[in-house]
């Protein structure tokens, strides 16, 4: 039984850290980024950057799960493969920044810049990108199962093999130019 509580104590030892980092983030981390607009791999989950300017910042790999983003410029920013899961980024501009297989499963972008934005293979399961501006976005391979997409410009985007099902596009402005009708779900009606 000593064995057994010794063991749990360890284990419980273990996973402090990273239940810590919920409600407080190493902040080493957060003035190097701020700073030195690099911090790739980098666990900032829970963290609020709202209306902070990270254009140009080098953050690939990094995990923004439940991140306050509001408004945060990351023109140009090198997004590969990052979490940004259950991340606010409503209106954030994202222009040009690489989001080449990020993860933005529930993510707010409603209202957010991402004009020609590189979005290969990412995951947007479940988003919400609500008025959100597209315009010349590479998506090919992009997941939007489920996204809400109402209202956004897809204008001379690239939706190739995209995945749409379910995809709400109610008034967005479709790859062509044209308007998709009330009710259109999964394509542009």
């Amino acid at each position: 039984m000593l064995m057994v509580r010794a063991w749990m104590v360890g284990v419980l030892a273990a996973l402090l850290p990273v239940v810590a980092l919920g409600k407080g983030v190493d902040e080493t981390l957060v003035a190097r980024l701020k700073t030195e607009k690099s911090c790739q791999k980098c666990d900032l989950q829970a963290t609020n950057w709202e209306g902070v300017d990270l254009s140009g910042a080098e953050v690939s790999g990094a995990f923004f799960l439940r991140g306050k983003m509001r408004g945060v410029k990351l023109v140009e920013a090198k997004l590969v493969w990052s979490s940004l899961e259950m991340t606010d980024l409503t209106e954030a501009d994202l222009s040009r920044a690489d989001l080449t297989g990020a993860d933005l499963r529930g993510a707010d972008l409603s209202r957010a810049k991402l004009v020609k934005s590189y979005l290969y293979g990412a995951n947007m399961t479940g988003a919400k990108a609500e008025g959100a501006d597209l315009t010349d976005a590479f998506m090919k391979g992009v997941n939007l199962m489920g996204a809400d997409l109402r209202g956004a410009n897809l204008k001379g985007g690239n939706l190739e093999r995209a995945v749409l099902t379910d995809t709400l596009l109610d008034g967005a402005t479709w790859t062509d130019g044209r308007v998709c009708a009330a009710q259109s779900r999964g394509a542009c009606r």
